[in-house]
């Protein structure tokens, strides 16, 4: 499912990444990743197909559906069901995405549906890069989730850009949370930057 859980461009960060670790994410799907996995994936023509599966609580499985025959557009969905064996019933996800791409811009939306028993998570993300050339791009996305039992939606948004020179690229984001998991009025916010050398 990972090949199609996020269409949005970034040029640094995805907006989601700053109030979770990795894999904590809401509104975010997950594949049946993990130690001893089975996973492939195969290319027919415009048509690409992942699947994944992983024995842990139940068997897990994941797969996703990728079309790219139309100029510039590239649409995709996914299913995925981990740890069915679990007491709690595991978590099951949903996601569907589509990216368009003319001249330097690109331009995403993505709509996913996380079911975890009684704390389910909607979620809706939107963003756009920009080319400014071969060296510099640019991009703003947004994401806002819905979550059971929680009175407030949490809100990710932020811009990044990127820059290549030869060898060295230098990466940077400003991102905002509002609503961190739901709490109103428990907002977080976040600057970075990297930079990278290759020899």
């Amino acid at each position: 499912i990972g090949l199609v859980a996020d269409y949005i461009p970034a040029a640094d960060s995805a907006v989601y990444t700053l109030s979770a670790t990795s894999g904590d994410e809401y509104g975010v799907a997950h594949g049946a990743g993990g130690d001893d996995n089975i996973s492939h994936q195969i290319t027919v023509g415009d048509i690409k197909i992942g699947a994944e599966v992983h024995k842990g609580a139940g068997t897990s499985t994941s797969w996703g559906f990728q079309y790219s025959g139309i100029d510039n557009l590239t649409i995709g969905f996914g299913t995925s069901d981990i740890d069915p064996g679990a007491a709690n019933g595991g978590s099951d996800s949903n996601t569907a995405g589509i990216k368009y791409a003319i001249g330097g811009i690109t331009l995403g939306y993505q709509i996913t549906e996380v079911d975890k028993s009684s704390a389910d998570e909607d979620a809706v993300m939107y963003g756009a890069s920009f080319a400014v050339n071969d060296d510099l791009t640019i991009s703003y996305g947004r994401q806002t989730v819905e979550l059971q039992g929680k009175a407030n939606d949490e809100i990710n948004s932020g811009f990044s850009a990127s820059y290549t020179m030869g060898s060295m690229s230098v990466s940077a984001y400003a991102n905002k949370t509002e609503n961190v998991a739901g709490a109103s009025a428990n907002d977080d916010a976040g600057k970075g930057i990297t930079l990278s050398i290759s020899f």
